[in-house]
């Protein structure tokens, strides 16, 4: 009989719906908790997702026995206490990213998950087990574009729930909150490193949280030779724009979402690849599920069973985390 593991999930917000939404039909699971320190979004998980228990009280999740696992889907300022907590309580763990909002923080997290092998821990490096991402990556490392790539990657936001982008800004800029998904694909597409960074930014919007910077854009130069940019902001009035392509000597790659498509939708993602010196088009319809956290999850569960690496490592996932803190650091410096 297969084993069944007890899930807690802690953070009911919109990430916590994106995992549990994704694994609570799942045959060898059990949500042991639903956790939230507002009480009535908990309960509202409860009733969705037929959880055992509810709490406004992490410990109370951690500590009990039934659970296995444990979702950790809140923001980065929580992430090294919580992590702390299921490490003490012999947890494994599945992780939002960024892992933390400071260095000092990222560190620790680092060291702890290193310190504790027997715990496995997966970061939510979503992307890492996205099909169509999965494809590029695998037609880039067999040279379908030719080597030193220039890649244009855009992750903009027009936002419908200001005061919740606020508390977000709060904790991590958009550089660093979403960027530590874009670094770790450059670096997994092309198999470099990060040799130089570059990055600026604006403060757009009149109540922003102090410190913090609403928009920003870092240029990126690999060991490789490759070189690109990625831009993300979240604003009342910037325009919500999605960017992903990637050139190179042989051709290009360029990413096209489902929900993007004009036609076609139910032929999922569109990998639109163009070859040189042919001149011609390729078009690679790909069945894909934007957020995978389900299969993000069984990954998890086969680092418990099988002892594999985690995807990312834990040291990828730092290495990422690293550049963007660079990033942000660049921008809040120059504004000062």
């Amino acid at each position: 009989m297969d084993k069944t593991y007890g899930v807690a999930l802690i953070g009911c917000g919109h990430m916590g719906e994106a995992h549990i939404s994704n694994i609570y039909y799942k045959t060898n699971v059990r949500i042991e908790y639903v956790c939230d320190l507002d009480r009535k979004k908990a309960e509202l998980f409860q009733k969705k997702y037929g959880a055992h228990l509810t709490s406004s009280n992490p410990m109370e999740c951690i500590e009990d026995k039934a659970v296995d696992i444990v979702i950790i889907a809140t923001y980065p300022s929580t992430h090294l206490e919580l992590l702390s907590l299921c490490l003490k309580n012999h947890k494994h763990v599945l992780c939002e990213k960024p892992i933390a909002g400071s260095r000092v923080e990222g560190k620790e997290f680092l060291r702890q998950v290193k310190e504790h092998p027997e715990c496995k821990v997966l970061i939510g490096h979503i992307l890492r087990h996205n099909a169509t991402y999965q494809k590029v990556a695998q037609m880039i490392q067999n040279g379908a574009v030719g080597k030193p790539i220039a890649f244009r990657m855009v992750q903009n936001h027009h936002t419908m729930d200001w005061e919740k982008y606020k508390r977000m800004l709060g904790e991590a800029s958009p550089l660093l909150d979403c960027g530590v998904h874009y670094v770790d694909i450059i670096k997994w597409f092309t198999g470099s490193d990060v040799k130089k960074i570059a990055a600026s930014g604006a403060r757009t919007e009149p109540d922003l949280p102090e410190g913090s910077f609403n928009y920003g854009m870092m240029m990126i130069e690999l060991k490789d030779g490759s070189a690109g940019y990625y831009e993300a902001g979240w604003s009342n009035t910037l325009s919500a724009d999605n960017l992903k392509e990637f050139s190179g000597p042989r051709g290009s790659i360029r990413i096209i979402y489902r929900k993007d498509r004009q036609t076609h939708q139910e032929e999922g993602d569109l990998i639109e690849y163009y070859k040189y010196p042919e001149k011609v088009y390729e078009m690679i319809n790909v069945q894909c599920q934007r957020k995978p956290t389900g299969l993000q999850f069984d990954h998890l569960v086969k680092m418990i069973e099988t002892g594999c690496d985690a995807v990312p490592t834990i040291d990828e996932v730092y290495e990422s985390f690293e550049v963007c803190l660079r990033a942000q650091e660049q921008v809040a410096g120059d504004s000062m």
